[in-house]
């Protein structure tokens, strides 16, 4: 199995050196901007590609006719490079939606999941497009699934996120770019089977964690899986919330407008809020081996509520991935979100050959058999905690 992961950054470059491990992967092409010549070692092809060069990508493809492309960049570029699949007949994962609103005034949801826009164009070329395929959304998709097939009658979904970092320092173990973009956007909840959008980190509330977190006060934040699970699964409410312990330095960026992407005028230039900041913002890079991240640790919960034999039960899942020092000793250069992010793309990426199925397909929409594949996967890895149990609603 030949694959092309398009982008090497955080998550791209620990992606590729997961993939380089696995047996069933041949040879892994990784295609980077920062890449200025091609580099063989083994069965790892470096090679530089721009993704805002259609053509480029389109000869990439043709050249190497790899059986699956990555979108481990922007989810900007997923719509060209679903269309650079689709003419070239391979399949495709990303991570990640736009999450543009949508224009169409008729739409379910008021935001767009771009990718599904090519579900027939697949079915037509009989090829797969995994989509949102990383951890979250990813793996809280494919543990919403898990719950719901438990129950006869399901409705309510609690995902409720750890993002702990181990510090207040500011810093940024993800694009500082992203980070702001999630800051300004507002959050989607699906609330008695309707969709709804709400303000930046309203709806807090006190969420026990299993251990070691706790009870930690939680809030809404934009996430994907709200806009394609209520499409998939039959629930009546589902909203994601999320613990930071660095929740405070966003909600003080949002309340100042200083994420805001409205232009303003200032003497004879116009520029964003939002430009601004991310220009003026230093640097902060994630320090793995910096003693105060050493507990930096992301974790998830899916809990769900429902009728099971006519009763009213919930069940919880809580997984929960390695802390950033014992990260450190993959030898992967990850943070406690890249590896995540990384190990969970890796086993959708191998999952893919296993599919009897086409079009595009979020991870709740993937069969049991598949499914089981991917939760032996993710037990195998190391330090990675799953814990399923029935708890009082």
């Amino acid at each position: 199995m030949k694959i092309l992961v398009l982008g090497h950054g955080a998550v791209g470059s620990v992606l590729v050196k997961l993939l380089h491990k696995e047996k069933a992967v041949s040879s892994v092409l990784s295609a980077d901007i920062n890449f200025k010549e091609e580099k063989k070692t083994g069965k790892l092809h470096q090679m530089h590609v721009d993704l805002k060069d259609r053509l480029h990508l389109h000869e990439i493809i043709k050249k190497h006719r790899p059986f699956l492309v990555i979108n481990a960049s922007s989810p900007v570029f997923n719509a060209m490079i679903l269309k650079e699949c689709v003419n070239a007949g391979v399949n495709y994962m990303d991570l990640a939606a736009c999450w543009e609103p949508d224009r169409d005034k008729n739409a379910i949801s008021p935001y767009k999941i771009e990718q599904f826009d090519f579900d027939k164009p697949f079915r037509e070329r009989n090829v797969v497009g995994l989509i949102e395929a990383g951890v979250s959304p990813g793996m809280t998709n494919l543990f919403v699934k898990e719950c719901a097939d438990e129950f006869e009658e399901l409705e309510d979904v609690r995902i409720r996120l750890v993002d702990y970092s181990g510090t207040n320092e500011l810093h940024f173990a993800w694009s500082k770019e992203a980070l702001l973009d999630e800051i300004n956007s507002r959050p989607l909840i699906y609330k008695n089977r309707k969709f709804k959008i709400v303000e930046p980190f309203s709806g807090e509330e006190n969420y026990h964690f299993p251990k070691p977190f706790g009870k930690q006060i939680v809030s809404l934040i934009c996430q994907d899986e709200i806009g394609t699970i209520p499409f998939f699964i039959k629930l009546k409410n589902l909203d994601i919330k999320d613990y930071d312990n660095q929740v405070d330095i966003h909600k003080f960026l949002y309340k100042l407008g200083l994420v805001s992407k409205e232009k303003i005028r200032l003497k004879d230039v116009e520029i964003s809020p939002f430009e601004f900041v991310n220009k003026v913002l230093p640097n902060v890079a994630f320090n793995n081996e910096d003693q105060k991240f050493h507990d930096a640790q992301f974790a998830f919960v899916v809990q769900a509520s429902g009728k099971i034999k006519k009763k009213k039960r919930t069940l919880r899942y809580f997984v929960m991935f390695p802390r950033q020092k014992e990260i450190n000793k993959l030898g992967l250069n990850a943070n406690f979100i890249s590896y995540p992010t990384a190990l969970s793309a890796k086993i959708f990426a191998t999952a893919i050959q296993k599919l009897k199925t086409s079009g595009i397909i979020p991870p709740e929409a993937l069969d049991k058999e598949v499914r089981r594949y991917i939760l032996s996967e993710l037990r195998k890895a190391g330090h990675v905690v799953i814990k399923k149990e029935y708890v009082k609603s």
